[in-house]
């Protein structure tokens, strides 16, 4: 039998594609089988959280729906940090190609990048280590998620900026870290993994900003 060299190609690209979703769903389990351990650890635990903010990590959307209070809390005399996951800088750089987002993607890269350039943001891998070079990307697995990636630079910095203390029957955190997302399901998965999560509209109006 003959097999053409088309045909070839062609099973080689499905069995790429096969790979390449399994992997997909692989990375989807292991973070479901974290929340799902990190939930059934705690039950029957009181979870108590103290909140004091120091360090401010905005989500994408932040930066498209809502720059305004962005700069609000850059410029607020409260002196918080601002620090932007480094795959939130790539996805406002996406954006800029979005037929419907553009326009918002590019005014916020200009202000994203100058806020670096300016030393007024710094930039966060998904390990939790800090930067100030927006030259790097963020090493990522095929197929993984960009809210687990991002997820996980925020536990990392918050769990090596904050404090756990288990007793018999309570665990209590104290986070200097707050993740502002607009997106509810990402608030949700923030909210099992014990972070400090509010919208950016929350946040400001707390703040008094």
């Amino acid at each position: 039998a003959v097999v053409s060299t088309q045909s070839t190609g062609e099973m080689a690209e499905l069995r790429e594609k096969r790979d390449q979703l399994r992997e997909k769903l692989e990375q989807q389990q292991v973070q479901e089988d974290r929340i799902s351990k990190a939930v059934k650890e705690l039950q029957g635990q009181r979870i108590l959280i103290t909140v004091r903010p120091r360090i401010i990590v905005p989500d994408t959307n932040c930066f498209i729906d809502s720059l305004s209070k962005i700069k609000a809390i850059v410029e607020s005399s409260a002196g918080y940090r601002l620090i932007v996951p480094l795959l939130v800088l790539d996805e406002v750089r996406g954006l800029c190609k979005s037929e419907t987002k553009a326009e918002a993607a590019s005014t916020a890269l200009d202000t994203l990048e100058s806020l670096i350039t300016a030393r007024s943001v710094t930039l966060l891998t998904s390990k939790g280590n800090v930067m100030e070079s927006a030259e790097f990307r963020e090493a990522r697995m095929a197929g993984e998620c960009n809210d687990d990636v991002i997820l996980a630079g925020v536990r990392h910095l918050s769990d090596n900026t904050g404090t756990k203390v288990s007793e018999k029957d309570s665990v209590h955190y104290t986070r200097s870290v707050v993740f502002l997302t607009n997106d509810g399901n990402l608030r949700v998965k923030a909210h099992a993994l014990q972070l400090a999560v509010m919208s950016i509209s929350d946040f400001v109006k707390r703040a008094n900003l």
